[in-house]
C-alpha cells in the first residue's frame, strides 16, 4: 500500500507540474500562430483566449500515467477505451482547429462509443433505476451509446466560463478515483490521480480571468473519460464487491453528471419550444443565467462547483432513506428549481431593460 501510494503522488506530481509547464509554453504558441478563440455576440470573453488547453491536460495526463506502473496497465488492460478516448482528443482538436462540421463529429462520436461497448465496457443493467434492471443486448448498446455520446457533448457545451468544465471535472476525477480506490481498480485511481494532476496545472491558468481554454480537445476528452468510466465503475461493482454496491456507485456517478447533463436537456427543450434547433448557439446555459443575475465566472464556477459537492454528498446519503430512483428525483428537482429561479430573473432582467429603453424613448 505505501507504494502505491508513492506512485499515486508520482504520478499527481507529474501530471500537474508537467502541465504547469506546458500551458505558458501552449498560450505563447497560440498567440503566435493566431490559434485563439474570438469573442463574438454569443461568447462571455472580450479579448481573444487560446483554446489548444486541451493539448496540456492530454500531453501531462499521458506522462503521469507512463511514470506509473500501475497506471499502465490501465492500458494494457482497457486498449479499446484509451485509444478511442485519444481519438476522440484528435477530433476535439481539429474542431479547435479547423471547426468541423458538427454531424462528422457526432458520427466519430457514436463510432468511438460502440467499439468501447463492444470491447465489454457497457451498461448490462440499470439496476433497479425507474424499476429497469437487466438490458438485453441491443439495450445494452443503445443505452451505453446514448450516454457515452450525450455526457461528452454535454460536457463540451458545460464549458462556457472560465474555471467551470476544469473545476466540475476535477471534483468528478476525485470522487470517481475514490470509487476505483475502493473497488480495488487501481490502474484506473492512477488514470483519474493523473488527469486530477494535469486539471490542477490546467485551472492555474484557467480561472477567471482565464488565460487560456481547454477546448474541444479537453472537454470531449473529460467528458467522455467521465461516461465510459463511469459505466465501467457500476459494471465492476457489479462483480462481487461488497464495499460498495453498483446501486451505490450509479446513484453517486449520476450526481456528478447533472449539471451537465440536465442543464443540456433544459436548454434543447427550450429551444425546440421555442422552434429554434436544439443546436442553435445561445446564453441560455445555467451558468449564463448566473451571469445575468450579477455574478461574475468566479463566483459562478464557485457556486456550481459547491453544487456538484451537495449532489454527491447527497448521493451518498439518500438511498439510505429512499430507493435510488427517489435519491435521482430529488436531485433533479433541486436542480430544476435552481434553473426556474435564475430563468424568473432572466425574464425580469429582460423586461427592465424593456422598461429603461421605453424611459429612454428608444421604443414606444
Amino acid at each position: 500500500m505505501n507504494k502505491l501510494l508513492l506512485e499515486l503522488v508520482i504520478t499527481l506530481v507529474t501530471s500537474s507540474l508537467m502541465c504547469m509547464l506546458l500551458i505558458p509554453l501552449i498560450i505563447q504558441a497560440s498567440f503566435k500562430f493566431n490559434l485563439v478563440d474570438k469573442p463574438d455576440e454569443r461568447k462571455v470573453h472580450v479579448k481573444p483566449i487560446p483554446r489548444l488547453g486541451g493539448v496540456g491536460i492530454f500531453i501531462s495526463t499521458l506522462l503521469g500515467i507512463v511514470v506509473s506502473g500501475v497506471g499502465l496497465q490501465a492500458i494494457v488492460q482497457w486498449p479499446v477505451f484509451f485509444s478511442s478516448m485519444a481519438i476522440l482528443f484528435l477530433i476535439g482538436i481539429w474542431d479547435d482547429l479547423k471547426n468541423i462540421s458538427a454531424r462528422l463529429r457526432f458520427v466519430l462520436q457514436i463510432c468511438c462509443a460502440l467499439a468501447l461497448s463492444a470491447a465489454g465496457i457497457r451498461l448490462t443493467s440499470l439496476y433497479g433505476i425507474f424499476g429497469v434492471h437487466e438490458l438485453n443486448d441491443f439495450s445494452q448498446y443503445a443505452v451505453s451509446v446514448l450516454i457515452m455520446v450525450g455526457v461528452t457533448n454535454s460536457f463540451n457545451l458545460i464549458d462556457g466560463i472560465d474555471g467551470l468544465a476544469g473545476g466540475l471535472a476535477l471534483i468528478s476525477m476525485i470522487v470517481l478515483g475514490l470509487i476505483a480506490f475502493r473497488l480495488g481498480l487501481y490502474p484506473l485511481m492512477m488514470v483519474f490521480a493523473a488527469f486530477i494532476g494535469s486539471l490542477i496545472g490546467f485551472l492555474k491558468n484557467n480561472i477567471s480571468p482565464a488565460k487560456i481554454f481547454m477546448g474541444d480537445g479537453g472537454s470531449l476528452v473529460l467528458g467522455y473519460l467521465l461516461s465510459a468510466s463511469g459505466i465501467l465503475l457500476i459494471e465492476k461493482a457489479h462483480i462481487g464487491h461488497q464495499l460498495i454496491t453498483p446501486e451505490q456507485t450509479a446513484v453517486v456517478i449520476t450526481a456528478i453528471l447533472i449539471i451537465p447533463v440536465f442543464d443540456t436537456i433544459r436548454v434543447f427543450a427550450s429551444r425546440i419550444r421555442r422552434g429554434f434547433s436544439p443546436f442553435e448557439a445561445d446564453k441560455t446555459h445555467i451558468h449564463h443565467l448566473f451571469l445575468v443575475a450579477g455574478l461574475n465566472h468566479r463566483k459562478t464556477t464557485l457556486i456550481l462547483c459547491s453544487f456538484e459537492v451537495v449532489l454527491i454528498l447527497l448521493a451518498t446519503i439518500l438511498p439510505h432513506a429512499a430507493s435510488i430512483s427517489i435519491a435521482i428525483l430529488i436531485m433533479v428537482f433541486l436542480f430544476h428549481i435552481i434553473t426556474i429561479v435564475l430563468r424568473i430573473n432572466q425574464g425580469v432582467e429582460e423586461w427592465l431593460k424593456i422598461v429603461k429603453k421605453m424611459e429612454m424613448g428608444d421604443i414606444g
